[in-house]
């Protein structure tokens, strides 16, 4: 039986409804409609532990567009997808970037998180939305190989997790299986080369699968 146990309000403004929720542990994650702020709220006291603005981190990865995309995009800059997946949150956005950042510990006490993770981008995204994020398992194969993509963001993540990011790829390698983040959206975008050459984006009206190793 599903019983009802507890309200809150997650904001101000109540035309604002919830699109994104997920919970790790003892935090729950939640993004509301055209806004571009994270919540963290604690899963027993339900204190709201943490507000993440993810507009300069995706200001930086939209540095190399041209200025009307660049503040088109980030008119309308809101969160489209969430997940969390080996100590990380991922975050899908409408302007098609998609951000990780390391989620904090907490305890059945925590009270009020004063440190922001940091926010970091990955170099590849969508030339639109991101229409959502999941993590998939696979057993490589004899011929399988690992793009730039994958390579790049399993180092970011090193580097964010420490110890621990070692210590999952070390287990990742025991099992034989890899653990993919794959992300759905309209096209492709290379954002650590956009300005470089024209034109900016891949295939817009094309629905785009892509996946990092993590």
């Amino acid at each position: 039986m599903i019983c009802f146990q507890h309200c809150l309000q997650v904001n101000c403004d109540t035309s604002r409804a919830v699109v994104c929720m997920v919970a790790s542990g003892l935090g729950v994650w939640v993004a509301t409609q055209h806004s571009a702020v994270l919540k963290l709220f604690h899963a027993i006291s339900y204190e709201n532990l943490l507000d993440v603005n993810i507009a300069p981190a995706v200001t930086k990865m939209l540095a190399g567009f041209d200025d009307i995309i660049r503040q088109h995009k980030a008119a309308c800059l809101r969160v489209t997808a969430l997940l969390t997946s080996n100590d990380l949150l991922w975050i899908g956005t409408s302007a098609g970037v998609i951000l990780f950042l390391p989620l904090p510990h907490l305890t059945s006490s925590t009270s009020k998180l004063d440190n922001v993770p940091n926010v970091s981008g990955v170099p590849r995204g969508h030339t639109g939305h991101v229409r959502f994020l999941t993590r998939v398992e696979m057993t490589p194969g004899p011929h399988t190989d690992e793009c730039s993509s994958t390579s790049y963001i399993h180092q970011s993540i090193c580097s964010q997790k420490g110890g621990a990011a070692r210590h999952t790829s070390s287990t990742t390698a025991t099992t034989g299986r890899r653990l993919l983040v794959m992300s759905g959206g309209d096209g492709y975008e290379d954002f650590s080369s956009s300005g470089l050459k024209e034109p900016i984006g891949r295939d817009d009206s094309t629905n785009h699968l892509l996946l990092w190793q993590v």
